[in-house]
């Protein structure tokens, strides 16, 4: 496995090396060991695979505060889209900053989203699936939301007509959100 830095220095994008012969291919999607090679300190306990209909659809920016923040590990099995990290951090010198990585069935890549971190990801080709893993559950009383076009995160989405959940329409900006997260946590 490569692990690839991003200018966010706890945001990963990962490329598991894979095998081909006479029946296909083949490559690993979750290895802890070659994780933990990398400093990557991960163990998942729920998974989910979102299915994007058609192109253009948007989740994000999604967040747990604290007590519950996740850390996320995504890739997409069928299709293609970006996925952008977005430090949330208050007391981070890298607030409000964010990176985006291409990730597709063809590229195979995974991108890392530590605890402390927003997420959006926004499909490029009809029937998209995007896998998302947790290392905390989802938990209602801690789930949030940012506004998708908040002018001070200043997210680009190389699409403009996007489809989106109603409660990604009625995020709070994030002056007005109650986001409570720090680097020590």
């Amino acid at each position: 496995m490569k692990v690839i830095s991003t200018f966010l220095e706890e945001v990963k994008i990962l490329e598991y090396e894979f095998n081909t012969d006479n029946r296909g291919l083949s490559y690993p999607l979750y290895c802890k060991s070659e994780l933990e090679k990398g400093e990557i300190y991960f163990n998942y306990i729920e998974e989910r695979i979102y299915c994007s209909a058609k192109a253009g659809t948007l989740y994000g920016i999604h967040f747990q505060n604290n007590p519950k923040p996740q850390a996320k590990l995504l890739f997409c099995i069928k299709g293609r889209g970006i996925d952008y990290a977005i430090d949330l951090r208050k007391d981070s010198s890298t607030y409000l900053k964010w990176v985006s990585v291409e990730l597709s069935e063809n590229n195979r890549k995974q991108i890392y989203i530590p605890k402390g971190f927003g997420h959006a990801f926004i499909s490029l080709e009809d029937d998209t699936k995007n896998v998302m893993r947790f290392d905390e559950p989802f938990d209602s009383r801690y789930s949030r939301q940012i506004a998708y076009n908040d002018s001070e995160i200043g997210l680009i989405y190389p699409i403009d007509n996007l489809i989106l959940a109603p409660h990604d329409i009625k995020a709070p900006t994030l002056e007005n959100s109650d986001l409570n997260l720090q680097i020590r946590l």
